[in-house]
């Protein structure tokens, strides 16, 4: 549905969904920023630089991140997204990954005065949080876990081949 400016009034609303609750976003999209008595033409705007990190583990590598952009959620691609946000307040910018339940969420408030331009790395399991800051400055978390599981499962892999071949 579209208000009297012609603005989405829910992004449940919105051409595009391919999820419930999540939009795609296209070339040209604007997150419905306006409030009751303001047009589109008073609303100051900027371009946010968000990059998402894909990570190379199994737990990321099929399900792309979501963010959440002062409660409007859209889907995102891996690599850089633009998305148009207001130039005169702070913005809620909410990353995370959706699968049965969300997980890896990340968070910040991005300043007026702030370079719009942010990274989001999602974890390496669905235990641990995601990061989000300046490009270049994010982790992925849980690394190691991934990591030990590898390794116990080598450990038991060739603890049942040297029983079998040595005995």
């Amino acid at each position: 549905m579209k208000d009297a400016s012609g603005m989405l009034s829910t992004v449940a609303d919105a051409p595009g969904s391919d999820i419930k609750g999540y939009r795609r976003l296209t070339p040209g999209d604007k997150l419905p920023l306006m409030t009751e008595d303001a047009s589109p033409e008073q609303i100051p705007t900027r371009r946010l630089n968000l990059i998402t990190r894909k990570q190379p583990t199994i737990a990321t590598s099929w399900v792309a991140p979501v963010v959440l952009l002062d409660g409007h959620r859209f889907s995102l691609v891996w690599g850089p997204n633009e998305l148009t946000i207001p130039a005169d307040r702070p913005v809620h910018v909410q990353c995370e990954m959706p699968f049965v339940r969300s997980y890896g969420s990340a968070s910040t408030v991005l300043q007026p005065n702030q370079l719009p331009e942010l990274e989001y790395s999602p974890p390496s399991s669905q235990w641990f949080a995601g990061e989000i800051g300046a490009p270049g400055t994010t982790k992925t978390n849980g690394t190691w876990f991934i990591w030990a599981i590898v390794g116990v499962l080598v450990i038991v892999i060739g603890t049942v081949i040297l029983r079998v071949f040595a005995g």
